[in-house]
């Protein structure tokens, strides 16, 4: 116990964000039926946010056979230059089914709003493969995602929608008996113009307290190379959560 209290009293104060993410942070499939877990935390920024806020999230899995499907979301509420009040929330519907051993197909569908960068909204529906490049069980995993997603985005008075690809490279490890750690990265490149471009990137380390309880802290980067004025192309959150699984 005096171990753990340690361990929180070093990672809060980093005051960070709920992190969730599409990819659970568990190696192994959840249980069949449903499950889910419910997060909160303080986060931190760089970028176009620069102030701290109160951030809950969680997510909700449902297991049948070969098929997994999820709903995962978060929100936060921002306090923009110690007076106004902006909020931004995210949230994304994900079906995977292994059809074929080490392939699956996958769809989903995600949205975005963060009034911090004017983005009164951005939603992508998508529908591609995930390959399983390497899985041990309760050891590692490694997935590869090739999609392709329709976007649709308004920003800063200027609505348009698009269609895009989607790359993503997901790692997941058990480094100790407690302890794993979660890499993803992805990257959706316009298909009219090459040099308009996303890219997201994930790195976390999650701590068991128990069977219930996870200690994770991490960074969330976001880059996006086309931009309005007066907007930043790169967004950073540093992270760290408690997570009850249920």
């Amino acid at each position: 116990m005096n171990k753990i209290i340690a361990l929180l009293t070093i990672t809060f104060p980093l005051i960070s964000h709920a992190l969730e993410t599409v990819d659970s942070n568990s190696i192994a499939l959840p249980a069949a039926g449903g499950s889910g877990q419910v997060e909160a935390a303080l986060n931190g920024f760089t970028g176009n946010t620069t102030e701290n806020s109160l951030t809950t999230g969680g997510r909700i899995d449902y297991l049948a056979n070969t098929t997994l499907m999820s709903v995962t979301g978060e929100f936060s509420k921002i306090r923009a230059d110690h007076q106004q009040v902006v909020n931004t929330g995210w949230a994304d519907a994900h079906y995977t089914d292994e059809f074929k051993h080490g392939l699956a197909a996958e769809a989903f569908l995600d949205y975005l709003q963060d009034d911090e960068r004017f983005l009164a909204n951005r939603t992508q529906a998508a529908a591609g493969v995930r390959l399983t490049l390497d899985y041990e069980p309760e050891q590692r995993a490694l997935y590869l995602s090739l999609d392709g997603l329709h976007e649709w985005q308004s920003q800063a008075f200027n609505t348009q929608d698009y269609w895009r690809g989607n790359a993503g490279i997901t790692y997941k490890r058990q480094i100790s008996p407690q302890a794993h750690i979660l890499a993803s990265l992805r990257y959706q490149p316009k298909f009219s113009d090459w040099n308009n471009y996303n890219i997201y990137d994930v790195l976390e380390l999650g701590v068991d307290i128990n069977s219930a309880l996870t200690l994770s802290a991490g960074l969330q980067h976001e880059y996006d190379s086309t931009i309005p004025a007066g907007i930043k192309h790169n967004d950073m959150v540093y992270q760290t959560a408690l997570k009850l699984k249920f």
